[in-house]
């Protein structure tokens, strides 16, 4: 009866009497001490709770049961064991037996307790196995047909490889020239065989955990005390880092005690002249300057130019060609032509003219963009004459030249501001603003299906109504009766030849849209000003203030009025009937005219105000244009300081993401529900609209600023811009539609049709991207006083630095590691 009761408590199929092994060494002094049997001091199995809540093994607390006289195994001899008040042990207790690590007894593995029972055990060898192990291995080693020693049994799955490795009994660097022969012969068949066949792959990454220290030893030891860098290798190093000769030299001093040789400075400067030649010039030069009381005047500046620009783009076909540069970008440019692109823009305080290969990998990078004229003035129609009226015949001559078997063919890139300019057009504030059409821009706010095409122009065409704008005589005010052709073109390429600035219709259509959106925001901030209670010092709050006050003004004036003329009434009437000179009316009329004192003192008071109101407050100090800010620095985006708050284009692609679309524009709903709830239903319809505006964008934008766009793609461009126009001219019709936006609808898919290439292609991003590359040369440069010599330097750097053979020897920049 005993036995069953406590069966009862732990079943027979559970039950065992085999005691689990000793505890492994990884537990901790107190899972030792509780998990013990009070018994036999092994790992509690089964455990039973005594009647003096102690712990035992089930096989233990049955033995004390059976005896003759019951007995509790953890108490006084003398205390009687009730087997009715053993009962299960807490939960608590078996729920750390099972985490607990036991080593097993046969194949020494350490493994919970709860999975022990059930593990498959594989017991160590016995020490007869072990020398029988050892004879059939070192019998199969022997007669192994690999002389190596070299042996693979099967398994049933991945062969197992045996090798024989000699026990070393002296430490390499004691032992014998033929010992370490031997061990060294031993590492690489083991190397050969864990690395799968690239011991050198093994060797290297063996290396790399080495210490700096441990490294140099190594090459101290192998005899490689000095690392020898090209004249090549170094020059690049020189201008992609914009280190002056003086720098380098100090560099040279510095590497060379860290056993690290520059190539001698005499083969490099050889180098340099190769590259540059006598094709650089520089001069002081008169440009044109505005004056400080208006007008213009000449002064002088420094001008550094190529003589030869035929030459130089024979040079860098010449060396693309022998570096295996040239590409045809797999049929888009076609085989018999080479396209060559030129472009300008000014910054960093100079003009820089510039032309790329776009036969090359990559043609808008700025290591592709060689610059071959530059000055330090404004990009203004006359100085622009000035620096490049020497290269027309050079750039005539280019346009259809053979170079080898191919025919080259020029283009035209640039932000629309110097495309005009170089083509003598008035700009995009003429009454005729286009440089690809004669469409009046009274126009362009009608839809392209309704006002049809208007007539294309031509190079030609601008010559001609150029021609006769000067012989008219009439001033620039009449320069709209000849298409605003105000000025020679200087270079002779084809309207057809003048790549859409991509760029700036990207910055020029989203600014349009952006505006469009923080007039909402600036509307909602108007609004909010009626009710706000802001006790900061912004614009906003001084304007919300005053406007409060106007009104209280306002009403006060109004009830003044009132009581003014009222008072007016009775005095008058109070004088008809008890006479002018009677107390009571003299009375009334004091009154009167203290009355009109205040009323005149609160028209002075309102007209104050109002003109404070009138000049409104600093649209950026609003709380709804503020959130708007912040949305767009929660993306990443961030307008520039200068210009206007104007944005930067590498940011306007990624705040073109529909993700970053809706966080811009769910601003204003979520600054509403907070400042004025009433709005909140009425902003969310007006800022789907702008969400809807933003993304029509966005798919004309993905597809033409591609490289390269195939028929499919300038059909589902050409749907795109037209169901873009027609939402944003019945969204929006008041706005204006800007010249970059009738590019866009006029002429995308006509260039697209025409080139097969995207804006990306033979855009101006070249260009835009090399002022801060001009910039930090300029900066190692500061030393040179002579302004011509100063962009002299920088220009031959530059030179160097886009040269094919320097550009081979520049390693790829690493991939940044993107932030978790």
């Amino acid at each position: 009866m005993l036995i069953a009761h406590l069966w009862k408590i732990a079943p027979p199929p559970i039950f065992s009497s085999e005691p689990y092994p000793p505890l492994a060494s990884q537990n901790s002094a107190t899972v030792l001490k509780e998990l013990k049997c009070m018994v036999c001091s092994n790992i509690l199995k089964q455990p039973l709770e005594l009647p003096c809540r102690q712990l035992a093994c089930t096989s233990c607390a049955v033995e004390r049961v059976a005896a003759s006289t019951p007995v509790c195994p953890c108490c006084s001899e003398d205390s009687s064991l009730v087997p009715t008040e053993i009962r299960p042990a807490p939960n608590a207790v078996l729920l750390l037996l099972k985490d607990v690590l036991v080593q097993c007894v046969g194949c020494h593995r350490d493994m919970k307790a709860g999975c022990y029972d059930g593990h498959e055990c594989t017991p160590y060898l016995t020490a007869g196995e072990e020398r029988e192990a050892a004879a059939l291995l070192k019998r199969a080693i022997s007669t192994s047909p690999d002389q190596a020693g070299i042996i693979q049994l099967p398994t049933g799955g991945t062969p197992m490889t045996f090798m024989h490795v000699t026990k070393a009994r002296h430490l390499t660097s004691a032992a014998c020239s033929k010992t370490v022969k031997t061990r060294r012969a031993e590492m690489q068949t083991a190397r050969s065989i864990v690395s799968g066949g690239e011991p050198s792959a093994l060797m290297e990454e063996e290396v790399l955990t080495l210490s700096d220290e441990e490294r140099m030893s190594l090459l101290q030891k192998a005899g490689i005390t000095n690392i020898a860098i090209d004249s090549v290798q170094v020059l690049a190093i020189k201008v992609g880092m914009a280190i002056p000769w003086n720098g380098l030299r100090q560099l040279r001093r510095w590497l060379k005690a860290s056993g690290v040789s520059l190539a001698g400075e005499q083969r490099m400067r050889n180098i340099c002249r190769q590259i540059v030649g006598d094709n650089l010039k520089g001069e002081m030069a008169l440009f044109s300057f505005p004056h400080p009381s208006g007008g213009e005047e000449l002064r002088g500046a420094p001008l550094v130019y190529i003589p030869d620009l035929v030459q130089k783009v024979v040079d860098l076909l010449e060396e693309n060609e022998r570096t295996g540069r040239l590409t045809w970008h797999n049929g888009v440019i076609p085989a018999s032509e080479v396209w060559l692109k030129i472009g300008g823009d000014k910054g960093g305080g100079s003009f820089k003219m510039n032309f790329q290969i776009v036969n090359v990998p990559a043609p808008n990078s700025v290591h592709n963009t060689c610059v071959f004229c530059c000055f330090e003035a404004g990009d203004t129609v006359t100085n622009l004459h000035i620096a490049l009226d020497r290269y027309k015949d050079q750039v005539a001559h280019l346009q259809g030249m053979k170079w080898r078997q191919y025919t080259l063919r020029l283009f035209m890139c640039g932000d629309y501001e110097f495309i005009t300019r170089m083509y003598g057009l008035s700009g995009a504030s003429g009454c005729y603003p286009c440089l690809y059409c004669l469409a009046h821009h009274q126009n362009l706010v009608t839809p392209l299906s309704v006002r049809g095409p208007a007539p294309p122009r031509t190079f030609e065409t601008i010559s001609a109504d150029h021609q006769h704008y000067i012989a008219s005589g009439v001033g620039k005010k009449q320069a709209q009766h000849f298409y605003n052709c105000i000025s020679e073109p200087i270079f002779n390429i084809p309207i057809s030849q003048v790549c859409p600035p991509g760029l700036h219709i990207t910055l020029g259509i989203f600014t349009k849209i952006y505006g469009l959106l923080e007039d909402e925001c600036h509307t909602l901030d108007l609004e909010l000003a009626l009710h706000s209670r802001e006790d900061a010092h912004s614009s906003f709050s001084k304007y919300s203030h005053e406007l409060q006050r106007l009104r209280m003004l306002q009403a006060e004036l109004e009830q003044a009025q009132k009581s003014y003329d009222l008072s007016q009434q009775i005095a008058t009437y109070v004088s008809l009937v008890v006479g002018e000179n009677d107390p009571v009316t003299v009375d009334f009329f004091k009154q009167c005219e203290d009355k009109m004192k205040s009323l005149k003192q609160l028209k002075t008071d309102v007209a104050n105000c109002t003109a404070t109101v009138k000049k409104g407050f600093s649209i950026k100090d609003g709380p709804f244009v503020k959130e708007l800010d912040s949305a767009l620095q929660s993306i990443g985006v961030h307008r520039q300081q200068y210009f206007g708050g104007a944005f930067v284009g590498n940011h306007v692609h990624k705040t073109l993401k529909l993700s970053n679309i809706q966080t811009l524009c769910k601003s204003l709903v979520q600054t509403a529900q907070k400042r004025l709830p009433h709005c909140v239903a009425e902003l969310q319809q007006r800022t789907d609209i702008l969400v809807n505006t933003f993304c029509m964008f966005a798919s004309c934008h993905n597809i033409y600023d591609q490289n390269f766009i195939d028929e499919a793609q300038t059909f589902a461009l050409e749907q795109a811009i037209e169901q873009f126009m027609a939402y944003f001219r019945k969204s929006f019709p008041e706005a204006t539609v800007p010249i970059k936006m009738h590019i866009l609808e006029d002429h995308a898919t006509t260039w697209a049709n025409s080139t097969h290439v995207g804006f990306g292609l033979l855009g101006e991003q070249g260009a835009e991207s090399i002022h801060a590359k001009f910039t930090r040369l300029g900066l190692a440069y500061t030393a040179v006083t002579d302004k011509v010599k100063h962009l002299q330097c920088i220009l031959k750097e530059h030179l160097i630095s886009v040269s094919p053979q320097v550009l081979a020897a520049v390693p790829p920049p690493q991939k940044k590691k993107k932030k978790i």
